[in-house]
């Protein structure tokens, strides 16, 4: 593969593929540029149904299944809860630098009235790819 978007207008060409039937080899050093890395696969997926400016709040939870299909089908998991935003918060979406395991990492998007925070870890009997 030569860059994410190739892989990305690969994947997202057709159907999701069975889990573990994609391979995602990517050259990254660190945890946290895989991080980075499947937060871009998971944007050109929500680019590709809802256009270049993708509103959170109107993410149809039929296409969160399908991310969650895409992603599996490379051997991660991906996360994304919903919680009601509360009066008074802070997003530190640079705090996953300091973290050494994928799944210690997250991203957090304000919606209209709601907080949406994506989180990653690799599907039973995945490994890392950036090794």
């Amino acid at each position: 593969m030569s860059s994410v978007d190739e892989f990305c207008d690969a994947l997202f060409s057709k159907d999701p593929e069975g889990p573990g039937k994609v391979d995602l080899t990517i050259d990254v050093n660190e945890a946290s540029e895989f991080f980075e890395v499947l937060l871009l696969v998971m944007t050109n997926g929500l680019k590709k149904w809802y256009g270049q400016r993708i509103n959170i709040g109107d993410v149809d939870i039929k296409h969160i299944v399908k991310l969650k299909e895409y992603f599996i089908s490379f051997g991660v998991n991906i996360d994304i809860a919903e919680e009601d935003k509360p009066d008074i918060y802070s997003i530190d979406n640079s705090a996953y630098l300091n973290k050494k395991y994928l799944d210690e990492m997250m991203f957090t998007v304000e919606g209209p009235a709601k907080l949406f925070t994506v989180k990653f870890s690799f599907a039973a009997g995945a490994a890392p790819r950036w090794a």
